[in-house]
């Protein structure tokens, strides 16, 4: 009788002791990668913005308003005959100041921006000519950029291609390491849009003698780059 107890004894003892080791075992810590990837899409442009200034200078604040009025609406009129919807002709800025750097008071300068969506690239040229002809409207161009009317399509495809990337990096490391990819934990992402060459605009002759102002528009890189956290098995 007493050995059975003991024999009870020492099973319960090893029993014990073995659930205490599984319980104090510390749990393997999760491994993570994180890798960077990027994607790209270039997309011809179909509008164009620019932006037009009309600057008046004068000792008569009436009369060099009065005169920029006059120059604001001849540009704007030669901007809609040469193809661009009133919708699309829009003012942007206007600014009346007067020089006082000297120890009396200058002139008065009244300053009118007039921004333009062009919808139709292949005018652009005869726009901005009609826009500066004679020095009878616009001084001249102040701003000049490209843009995409579906952006989103293109926007999705680049960050498409990023996610690829990044999951391709991944793959590669985690494999010549000996482990696998295993769920996404964290996603950051960013993306750019840029212009080959930012409205290169060419002067050159026309057959008639005057000049002529043509653009030769580029294509527009539109970038997603990710940042993606994975656990590793």
């Amino acid at each position: 009788m007493i050995k059975k107890i003991i024999l009870v004894s020492a099973a319960v003892t090893l029993a014990l002791s073995l659930s205490s080791c599984t319980i104090n075992r510390p749990a393997e810590a999760q491994r993570y990668i994180t890798v960077s990837g990027s994607g790209s899409v270039s997309v011809y442009p179909d509008l164009v913005s620019v932006k037009f200034l009309v600057k008046t200078t004068g000792w008569n604040i009436a009369k060099t308003a009065e005169l920029n009025a006059v120059n604001t609406q001849n540009a704007m009129t030669a901007i809609r005959q040469a193809g661009v919807a009133d919708a699309d002709i829009f003012t942007s800025d206007y600014k009346i100041t007067q020089d006082n750097s000297q120890a009396y008071p200058g002139q008065y300068t009244v300053r009118n921006s007039i921004s333009v969506i062009i919808r139709n690239p292949k005018i652009t040229g005869a726009v901005i000519d009609a826009a500066v002809k004679q020095n009878t409207g616009a001084n001249g161009v102040t701003d000049f950029e490209y843009l995409v009317s579906d952006k989103s399509t293109a926007l999705r495809q680049a960050r498409t291609n990023a996610i690829k990337d990044a999951q391709d990096a991944a793959n590669l490391l985690a494999g010549a390491s000996g482990c696998k990819v295993g769920n996404v934990m964290e996603i950051y992402e960013n993306y750019t849009t840029t212009s080959r060459n930012d409205g290169v605009m060419l002067a050159k002759s026309a057959g008639n003698g005057s000049t002529e102002t043509p653009i030769e528009p580029g294509k527009i890189d539109i970038t997603s780059n990710v940042t993606i956290k994975y656990t590793i098995e």
